[in-house]
């Protein structure tokens, strides 16, 4: 591979990971908890977010044993006490990261077929975009993953919460009896608690890198998949 083209490789997936939690701390802002915000963390500036272990070594080492390097940036704080729309704000929270790198794996599909209408296209940014898109497509479809601490980890207690909040609507709507509410309540206070703490306990970095092993096998599975999927949307 060539040293440049390894050198931009490198710097695409550490933006990508930068605007992912970047993302993440925008929602929370949007959302009123300023936490990410008054930290500095709202910013480009990639010192703001290197992680010793995340940024450096697990990119290096996995790139070296897997052929493909990953890793992560320095997450951003969070208190979900600041948060003022307790029933959709997490959510949003949660999904803003991979909502980015979707966007910007279709972005740059959107750019190659503009380029390629206007005859502007050639093998070198055609290579650029196919890199953005498939690092992008990666990152989002890893971390929506359901282990403990992605963003897939957070997005299914939410999903579940709400679940959990339309059966009791629909139980509280054809019975007479009220009492499921305050059992409901207390249910999902609880595994919203027990939901943070598995995510604390699993966000240590030696607990994250055996998580991230484990992921990394299940998510083998699908690699082929997504390359047919992107060697597709580049053929025409």
């Amino acid at each position: 591979m060539d040293i440049l083209f390894l050198i931009f490789f490198f710097i695409i997936i550490f933006y990508s990971i930068i605007l992912h939690e970047i993302a993440h701390g925008y929602a929370a802002y949007r959302n009123g908890d300023a936490t990410a915000y008054n930290a500095g963390r709202l910013t480009l500036n990639p010192i703001s977010h290197i992680d010793a272990i995340g940024s450096i070594v697990v990119p290096i080492f996995s790139y070296l044993v897997l052929k493909f390097p990953f890793g992560w940036a320095k997450p951003v704080p969070y208190n979900p006490n600041n948060i003022q729309d307790k029933k959709y704000a997490e959510l949003e929270i949660s999904a803003a990261g991979i909502l980015t790198n979707f966007f910007l794996a279709l972005s740059a599909v959107a750019i190659f077929y503009i380029l390629s209408f206007l005859g502007f296209s050639n093998p070198a940014t055609t290579l650029i975009l196919q890199t953005i898109t498939s690092v992008n497509l990666f990152l989002g479809l890893f971390n929506l993953l359901p282990f403990p601490p992605a963003d897939g980890y957070s997005i299914f207690t939410e999903l579940f919460a709400f679940l959990k909040d339309f059966w009791l609507k629909i139980k509280n709507k054809f019975s007479k009896k009220k009492e499921y509410e305050a059992t409901y309540v207390n249910n999902i206070n609880s595994f919203k608690h027990k939901s943070y703490t598995i995510k604390h306990i699993f966000s240590n970095p030696i607990m994250m890198i055996l998580i991230i092993i484990v992921a990394v096998n299940v998510f083998q599975f699908f690699v082929p998949y997504i390359m047919s999927f992107i060697n597709f949307l580049y053929s025409f």
